[in-house]
């Protein structure tokens, strides 16, 4: 457990608040839709209740320039707009890892975003960051299921506004690991990578 509480906070500290709004160089990336798998089958849920809808204001392999940083081993995440205090819940079953939730929505330094981990059964890792103000809902080494509500969304850390960033990891050393592509169960409309710009419906 501590091995792996180690590697998180390194990324929380200098890798992904560090990067929501500081990539430099300007390079494209690209995608196949074949490493999609078909959203009916897929494990996961949207990170939000049921009958919500939230726009994708940053999506999958997104081009290396300001502000986008989903790219290289972040190029997997997506960043869903949230208002300040919307319910998130556990896209897959798992055991909460990592919490961390002392910073405030006007904290914006590279070491201040809040988040959570949650470790699934098949060894995947889930992050939930920019959560708010003490908005935890769970605590470390509790279980959750899929769909209960484990946190409140904010806008702590480099955000540049109020939103969730949601990625899967094969790994628990995120700074080094790559997240993977994921498609969601309850998606509507039906999808399976999620498109910037586009809003989506929890079913």
């Amino acid at each position: 457990m501590n091995k792996y509480f180690i590697t998180i906070l390194a990324l929380i500290c200098a890798s992904v608040f560090a990067n929501c709004a500081t990539a430099e160089t300007v390079s494209t990336d690209t995608y196949k839709k074949e490493i999609y798998t078909n959203y009916k089958e897929s494990p996961y849920v949207l990170p939000f209740l049921p009958k919500q809808k939230h726009k994708v204001i940053q999506g999958n392999c997104e081009k290396k320039e300001k502000p986008w940083t989903h790219y290289d081993n972040l190029k997997y995440a997506y960043d869903f707009e949230m208002p300040i205090g919307t319910e998130i819940i556990a896209a897959k079953t798992g055991t909460v890892l990592f919490v961390r939730d002392e910073f405030t929505d006007n904290d914006h330094g590279k070491n201040q975003g809040n988040a959570i981990v949650i470790i699934h059964e098949d060894g995947t890792f889930a992050l939930y960051a920019h959560i708010t103000h003490k908005g935890s809902k769970v605590r470390l080494g509790q279980i959750v299921k899929q769909g209960d509500i484990i946190a409140l969304s904010g806008n702590s850390g480099e955000s540049p506004i109020p939103h969730l960033h949601f990625q899967v990891n094969s790994t628990g050393d995120f700074a080094k690991g790559e997240s993977v592509p994921i498609t969601f169960k309850n998606v509507f409309p039906e999808a399976g990578r999620l498109e910037k710009n586009a809003e989506y419906e929890a079913n």
